[in-house]
């Protein structure tokens, strides 16, 4: 008896789904179909089908793509905000696009393609999220500063946009067209699971449902995203906004949350002493009435336990809304990372007074060092020190050692896909061609066709930007070869995960770029051969993430009859707004990100920038790396989710505990609200409409957090626009001989002292207060700090003339959207009318 072929994600069928089968009557969206996802059975039934029936479904309307190209390159920019703050690339835009499409009663056909063109226009800039803006913060942050200077000496923004953003379109369609080879292999013969499609699939299924309640419901939820749009701005504002100007010089907050907290608190203790800028956090000592170093307890308050770590929450809405994405589990383990290096291995670093290397020095300090004000370096929260040098190198390890075991895992898969590779490369032609009806799938000859062009494309584009020819030779070769192999990993993972790891298969390319630049003789000097590495790993990001984003449309098309052919077609008509806008926003932010303009974790780039000076100057801990590599190696084994636990690794709490709290939401919400109700409905109405309540109540849930994520990085982004003209800042130095003279120190610290080392204290603390961007240059007989915040007198008032100018302009923006689409008022008639409602077929069903 033959050996029956066994798979890791196909279920067995159900006996009535294989009876439907046999006879031929499961269609789309019914019940046979849905209590019989991934098991194979279904999908190559499906398959079979959408060959010979698809024809009459799945329809190009180009004017319809438009509209979710449209919402996709907007949101394009809130994504890269949103992944330069906490370092995911979420976003709510597929969201908002399934909905208009619901509230116009476009058919699921229809919504799903001109869904996948919004999928990617939003993904086609997420390398200029994770590893471009690095290239900043090598250049300009003083946080990377090596011997003195920066590793790259300036950037030419316009001539590594240029790179960037058209070697990434290039990259984004290499992307789509690669994985048309894996769609039947991974979504037929042995699809994947791809956890949490089926909510999309959900959304879709509502979408045939010609009822005007539907319809309604769509309507609805998209007032929900304006509401909690303003809402959450509204939030911004007063927990963020300067209002009050003052005292900026002595880290005083300028927001009107700020000014409450101030108002309650005293010389020591207050309210202020567990809030401080946006941040619920430990309790903090204040020094006269003043909150110190955003309530972080310096290590000089070595009675208090809270000199060795720090927790707290950030009042975010975006960290809430994507706690609330995960849910529990996926929170869970990204916070057991945080949790693993803030009550682990930063207490255990300050406690053990362990070296780190500072490479503004180039020496080794011992930890504790920091905490000591009698001679420099000095750095009161010596927690936060030990964070960001060892364990953050830890977190990059963890990551680095989740990509590389998640690689070797893949390895069998590739076994199954070489007849498919083969078949692309004969120029043979399959299935993809139906005589008399058209393309049903995107040819499979065109993929060396398109690798040949994408090759050249490369060389040129990098030529052109002033790179040699034979580095660009190479990189052309890596990128074909990375974005094929680690493609697949990454989109293989997803499959099984829900999650892309993008940054983690990144950080194998930037390694294996910068040995070959660094080490061969290439004509490249050390600066060229980073730049160089970074802007190619920058490209591969773009590339795997088109394909994690097409291969998941392939999922959901398969399951209403849509033809692959038009999934890649939209997929690739998004790639080019999308890597236009999305990385101009991401170099935007970039840029204020390093000189300090603004506040963004951005983990990622923060990692790129760390793990480039270990390869490019030799230095770092090497120790500390390996253990990290081994840490993320163990969880991906046990968990399947090593990159993610290297994220929350990299995260302060303050950032992860939010999403943790999210994710327990959900859960208690799912268990305690939505069941009872379903289960009500299930007894009384049915499987079907029980299932129908319970997509549309969870909707309604996901549009609240979409109206938060969007509302957020819009408010950011305003922000961002706005701080470049905040404030000019003036610089002197300070020498033992004069520093009395200067009226500005005799009032911080008194004339009366004449011992230097007081500056020398004022300068530290000055320094390691986030809410001073500028620094103090600090020596042992001189320093230099910003003495003066000179603020335009005008420019409070003009700035808020502006902020209210933008936001009403947005705003009416949306309101002639939503009239136009008759969200808000009637529906235009000519939208009405149900001839445009559904296709034959699923009216039939």
């Amino acid at each position: 008896m033959a050996d029956v072929e066994r798979s890791a994600y196909r279920q067995p069928v159900t006996p009535s789904g294989l009876e439907a089968i046999e006879n031929g009557t499961l269609t789309w969206l019914d019940q046979d179909m849905y209590n019989n996802l991934n098991t194979g059975v279904l999908e190559q039934y499906l398959e079979e089908k959408n060959l010979h029936e698809s024809f009459e479904i799945s329809h190009w309307d180009t004017r319809k793509v438009l509209i979710g190209i449209l919402i996709g390159a907007v949101f394009s920019g809130v994504t890269a905000y949103i992944g330069l703050k906490i370092g995911m690339a979420v976003s709510a835009a597929w969201y908002v696009a399934y909905l208009l499409g619901m509230a116009l009663k476009w058919s699921p056909s229809e919504v799903n393609i001109s869904t996948s063109a919004t999928t990617g226009a939003t993904n086609a800039s997420i390398g200029f999220i994770f590893t471009f803006p690095a290239i900043f913060l090598l250049a300009y942050s003083d946080d990377y500063i090596v011997d003195g200077g920066h590793l790259i000496s300036s950037v030419d923004t316009l001539q590594l946009a240029f790179i960037g953003i058209i070697a990434s379109m290039f990259a984004g369609f290499l992307g789509v067209m690669y994985f048309i080879i894996f769609r039947r292999v991974w979504l037929v013969e042995d699809p994947l699971p791809m956890p949490g499609f089926e909510a999309t699939l959900k959304m879709l299924d509502i979408a045939s449902d010609v009822s005007s309640g539907a319809a309604d419901a769509a309507r609805d939820s998209l007032k929900t995203v304006g509401s909690w749009t303003v809402i959450t701005m509204a939030i911004m504002f007063f927990i963020d906004y300067p209002i009050s100007w003052m005292n900026k010089m002595k880290g005083v907050p300028a927001s009107i949350a700020d000014s409450i907290a101030m108002m309650f608190s005293g010389e020591e203790w207050g309210l202020s002493s567990i809030y401080t800028e946006r941040w619920i956090h430990q309790p903090s000592k204040l020094e006269s009435g003043i909150p110190q170093y955003n309530g972080i307890t310096p290590y000089g308050d070595g009675s208090s336990p809270f000199a060795y770590t720090f927790l707290g929450i950030e009042i975010s809405p975006t960290l809430f809304a994507i706690g609330w994405f995960m849910k529990f589990r996926v929170a869970f383990l990204v916070n057991l990372g945080s949790i693993v290096a803030w009550f682990y291995l930063v207490p255990l670093v300050v406690l053990q007074n362990a070296p780190v290397y500072d490479p503004a020095l180039d020496s080794y300090i011992y930890i504790q060092d920091y905490g000591d004000f009698s001679s420099p370096p000095v750095y009161p929260i010596v927690q936060w020190k030990a964070f960001g040098t060892v364990v953050r190198v830890i977190a990059i390890g963890a990551i680095l050692g989740g990509g590389a075991l998640g690689l070797l895992k893949m390895t069998p898969t590739f076994i199954s896909i070489f007849s498919d590779i083969k078949t692309a490369f004969s120029g043979e032609r399959g299935d993809e061609f139906i005589e008399g009806k058209g393309w049903y799938e995107w040819p499979l000859s065109h993929i060396p066709i398109f690798m040949v062009i994408a090759f050249f494309a490369m060389i040129i584009i990098f030529v052109l930007g002033g790179f040699p020819i034979l580095p660009s030779v190479i990189f052309a070769v890596v990128l074909l070869l990375t974005t094929f192999l680690l493609g697949a990993i990454a989109v293989r993972v997803m499959g099984e995960t829900g999650i892309e790891p993008v940054s983690g298969t990144s950080f194998i390319v930037l390694l294996l770029l910068l040995t070959i630049f660094l080490n061969l003789p290439l004509g490249l000097s050390k600066e060229e051969s980073v730049l160089m590495a970074l802007v190619g790993t920058t490209v591969f990001g773009s590339a795997i993430s088109m394909s994690g984003t097409v291969v998941g449309d392939y999922k959901n098309s398969l399951y209403i009859g849509n033809r692959p052919y038009h999934i890649s077609k939209g997929n690739i008509m998004g790639v080019v707004p999308g890597a236009i806008l999305g990385a101009g926003v991401a170099i935007f932010l970039s840029k204020l990100l390093a000189d300090g303009s603004i506040e963004l974790l951005a983990p990622q780039a923060n990692a790129f920038a760390t793990f480039t000076i270990i390869v490019a100057e030799g230095q770092g801990d090497w120790y500390a790396l390996g253990l990290g590599f081994l840490l993320g190696a163990f969880v991906e084994w046990a968990t399947g989710m090593g990159t993610s636990f290297g994220l929350g690794m990299y995260l302060p709490t303050v950032a992860t505990f939010p999403m943790l709290i999210g994710g327990a939401a959900r859960d208690w919400w799912e268990n305690r609200r939505l069941l009872p109700k379903v289960e009500k409905i299930r007894l009384k109405n049915g499987t079907e409409k029980a299932e129908k309540k319970r997509a549309l109540m969870l909707l309604f849930t996901f549009m609240i957090a979409a109206g938060a994520l969007t509302g957020e990085a819009f408010y950011g982004v305003e922000t961002a626009a706005l701080a470049v003209g905040d404030e000019v800042k003036v610089s002197h130095t300070y020498e033992p001989d004069n520093w009395m003279e200067e009226s500005y120190l005799d009032e911080m610290i008194g004339a009366e002292s004449d011992d230097f080392s007081q500056v020398i204290q004022y300068a530290t603390e000055y320094n390691s207060n986030p809410a001073n961007k500028e620094k103090c240059d600090i020596s042992l007989d001189s320093v230099t700090c910003p003495t003066e915040l000179k603020l335009k007198t005008w420019w409070p008032q003009v700035r808020m003339m502006i902020f209210v100018a933008v936001n009403l302009g947005l705003a009416f923006g949306v309101y002639k959207l939503f009239k136009a689409a008759g969200i808000i008022g009637s529906l235009p008639d000519e939208i009405s009318s149900d001839d445009e409602i559904l296709d034959a077929e699923l009216v039939e069903k």
